[in-house]
């Protein structure tokens, strides 16, 4: 998971993908608005598990299961996290 410091760097527009290479294991490069679970190979079942909790704690807001299950890509996450009044999420 990544420590402020590390996100801290990352320009608040960025900051979502560069949480969730990092989740993935993958370079920021590779995440486009469209990856997603089923679209990006690294995102598994269980990747998308782990992206939830860390992207919960980073930014305090808990996701429903509708909710969860719900997720398609990186564009519908800035969304979803939009909605519940995070800032600095819309790319």
């Amino acid at each position: 998971m990544a420590t402020a410091e590390q996100t801290a760097a990352v320009p608040p527009t960025d900051q979502l993908s560069g949480l969730i290479a990092e989740v993935l294991g993958v370079p920021g490069a590779e995440l486009t608005e469209d990856s997603g679970p089923g679209v990006l190979e690294a995102w598994t079942s269980l990747k998308h598990v782990e992206v939830v909790v860390v992207l919960e704690e980073h930014y305090g807001v808990a996701l429903s299961s509708r909710e969860i299950k719900g997720i398609t890509s990186i564009a519908g996450l800035r969304g979803l996290l939009a909605a519940k009044g995070v800032a600095g999420v819309a790319p």
